[in-house]
């Protein structure tokens, strides 16, 4: 039966080749195939296709849905690879190392990358995703001109977690030349603040020179920070008594905190949480509070325009949820 359905996978291919415009009934056919066939025997037929290295351009784009698989795959070994994943998690996984082992296509590297993270829970296989997640985003061929499925693949940042990608994500934010590059590294870096705020900032406020010349994105990132949590209140407390932190950062900070700005989107990995209403005035109740506790401290005397510009805003905050 393999044989068969390799047979038949070669035939859409070559179907895909010689007519382009057909490509959403081909894709249909497709998976029509492998949905008729055993799980195992379609897993096998799909490892054996994709070690053959046969592929064409669908004319699809790379999209992510919202169950973290592809809803369009822009070649046919993506729309297999994709596949994979969701009928062989363990032979995805396994087939994901083959994948990265060298550095051919980045839509592929996403795909393998998400694979290896939900499906290979072991010490060997989180320490190879972090591996090759720093290797992506280092790879400067694939940075020149990044197709979606790179830019997809920094929720693998997200999902790793912690701050040890700090330093290739932050490198990205200041490529100010490469906008779509800058964009989604500032992206991941917003939503790893987001979900461990404390140890995020406590490592951009003791490493200034991983945001030099993107200060006020830096601020962005320092008005995540929810006071209610005594972790987080240090480190923004510390940042804020920096010397080193301009006017116009300060600015910055004060116009968005607590920053509530969240951007919604389906990603390879991770979810992306978002507070409920109550939580949202239960902050900003708190942070008015910590504010006027701030201006009567002699230590925040030199920031007294800023945190009364702060107070202003969060009391029109409060009073609004108060109606």
């Amino acid at each position: 039966m393999v044989p068969e359905l390799v047979g038949k996978l070669n035939s859409v291919l070559a179907a895909l080749r010689a007519g382009p415009g057909e490509t959403r009934a081909r894709l249909a056919e497709l998976r029509g195939i492998l949905a008729a066939a055993q799980p195992n025997e379609a897993s096998s037929a799909i490892r054996q296709f994709l070690r053959s290295k046969s592929d064409a351009p669908t004319g699809r784009g790379f999209k992510v849905g919202g169950n973290h698989f592809l809803e369009e795959a822009p070649t046919v070994r993506t729309f297999l690879l994709d596949y994979l994943g969701q009928i062989d998690p363990a032979s995805a996984a396994e087939y994901s190392r083959l994948i990265l082992s060298s550095m051919d296509s980045p839509d592929e590297w996403a795909l393998a990358l998400r694979n290896l993270a939900r499906f290979d829970n072991s010490v060997a296989g989180r320490a190879l995703l972090q591996e090759k997640t720093r290797e992506l985003l280092g790879h400067e061929p694939w940075q020149q001109n990044p197709s979606a499925g790179f830019l997809e693949a920094f929720d693998t940042a997200v999902y790793v977690g912690g701050t040890n990608l700090l330093p290739p994500l932050t490198d990205l934010v200041r490529k100010q030349d490469n906008s779509a590059l800058a964009h989604a590294a500032y992206l991941a870096l917003d939503r790893l603040a987001i979900n461990d705020t404390a140890s995020v900032l406590a490592a951009l406020e003791a490493n200034p020179e991983l945001m030099q010349g993107r200060e006020q994105t830096r601020a962005n990132y320092f008005a995540r920070a929810d006071i209610r949590d005594p972790a987080q209140r240090q480190v923004l407390e510390s940042y804020l008594l920096d010397t080193r932190i301009s006017p116009s950062e300060l600015e910055t900070f004060v116009s968005l905190f607590p920053n509530a700005n969240y951007m919604v989107s389906q990603n390879l990995l991770t979810p992306t949480p978002t507070p409920d209403h109550a939580s949202l005035v239960s902050r900003d109740a708190e942070s008015l509070r910590l504010v006027k506790e701030w201006l009567n401290e002699p230590r925040f005397e030199r920031l007294r325009l800023q945190l009364t510009k702060a107070q202003a805003r969060l009391e029109q905050f409060v009073r609004e949820a108060a109606k």
